[in-house]
């Protein structure tokens, strides 16, 4: 913005539009702004975002669960920076010239050492319901006094393929001593593949387990 001192006779100074008015000693000036050049992203930048965005999409995706899950582990910080931070770091696989997610390493919850050492998933196709049961590491259920988390099960379709149900968590939990833990999958028009994660939670908030890739289904 441009000012005129001592009224319409009086100095100017200031930007205005693409001019900006320079008061010197021996008098009053116009010059045009400079130009700005933008500058390319370097080849490191590019890679950078690449990263970035393909984090961003599963995390914004999965929030709600991320929200319960990083809860604690994130604490001062939001549990989403703390999700996008550890999954940046430990999920993401080059290939070729671009990244991919390793579902493996990827984790939708992070707390105390997730106590399954086997597990099975069933599912039902007739009746549209998944059945994981599992065995526990005693030893870390107390250390960590687990034994009455809730039961946490997560499914989630990765690919942007239209699905009617990204994201499905169970409604009714058991705790993780009752070793298993079913997920009812409504009917879909189309075939749908599903990453499956379990993690446990305190039953009235506070402590969370990290949670477990248990592998695919196809629906």
């Amino acid at each position: 913005m441009a000012i005129i001192k001592n009224g319409v006779n009086g100095t100017v100074s200031g930007k205005a539009g693409s001019v900006v008015f320079v008061l010197t000693k021996t008098g009053n000036y116009v010059r045009s702004l400079p130009r700005v050049k933008k500058r390319e992203p370097s080849p490191e930048q590019l890679l950078s975002r690449t990263r970035f965005k393909i984090v961003r999409s599963h995390i914004s995706m999965l929030n709600p669960i991320i929200k319960i899950g990083y809860k604690a582990y994130s604490y001062p910080k939001r549990a989403y920076d703390g999700a996008m931070s550890y999954n940046l770091n430990e999920a993401l696989m080059q290939e070729g010239d671009g990244f991919v997610v390793d579902w493996k390493k990827f984790m939708v919850a992070k707390g105390s050492p997730n106590p399954i050492t086997s597990y099975t998933m069933d599912f039902d196709q007739e009746n549209g319901v998944l059945q994981v049961t599992w065995e526990y590491d005693a030893y870390l259920e107390k250390k960590f006094d687990t034994r009455s988390y809730d039961s946490f099960l997560v499914l989630y379709s990765a690919g942007d393929n239209g699905v009617e149900y990204p994201l499905l968590t169970n409604d009714s939990k058991n705790s993780l001593i009752a070793g298993k833990q079913d997920i009812a999958i409504p009917e879909h028009r189309k075939e749908a593949t599903y990453e499956v994660y379990i993690f446990f939670v305190e039953s009235y908030g506070g402590g969370n387990t990290d949670s477990l890739h248990l592998g695919k289904i196809n629906v």
